[in-house]
């Protein structure tokens, strides 16, 4: 699913991330953008929302709290490999996460604002663990429609699908 263009593996193309209205910077050095910055696994002035650290866990974190405020792609609902995962979400104690990633509710929701507002997110992805990178793309499949994944690393063996946890 994902190919090498240019310097990115992605399922978009260039132009895609040159017109999303937001761009959200996983375990990656963001840059200087016109655009809303979100960052997630660090910090930077330029972002609306910060989360200073990742983990396996906090793709299902922000997928569950996505699905209680019901922000993710409409057509799921009656999907069976959609209901399989949100019974796997039901597992993620939310305070618990929350504290471990140095975060609050306000900044999850933040980014989750962000992600229901846009009409195009782009998704740049740096170093993550391959549980954490399935997390990530099973999180990433509840906005499948507006989403362009961007990696300088070789992601080409994952697919923007829900992954049994």
């Amino acid at each position: 699913m994902f190919k090498k263009e240019n310097e990115y593996y992605t399922n978009k193309n260039e132009e895609f991330l040159k017109e999303s209205d937001l761009v959200i910077y996983y375990n990656e050095t963001p840059q200087n953008l016109l655009k809303n910055v979100a960052v997630v696994g660090g910090k930077s002035e330029f972002s609306k929302v910060d989360i200073p650290k990742t983990s396996e866990k906090l793709p299902l974190l922000l997928a569950r709290l996505a699905y209680v405020f019901d922000i993710y792609d409409e057509t799921l609902k009656g999907n069976d490999e959609f209901e399989d995962f949100v019974e796997i979400l039901k597992g993620i104690r939310v305070k618990k996460e929350i504290k471990k990633h140095d975060t609050t509710l306000e900044e999850i929701a933040g980014i989750l604002y962000l992600i229901d507002e846009a009409d195009k997110i782009s998704v740049i992805i740096g170093d993550a663990e391959e549980e954490e990178m399935m997390n990530l793309m099973s999180f990433l499949k509840m906005f499948e429609n507006k989403v362009g994944v961007f990696s300088k690393n070789d992601i080409s063996e994952y697919e923007i699908n829900f992954y049994d946890i």
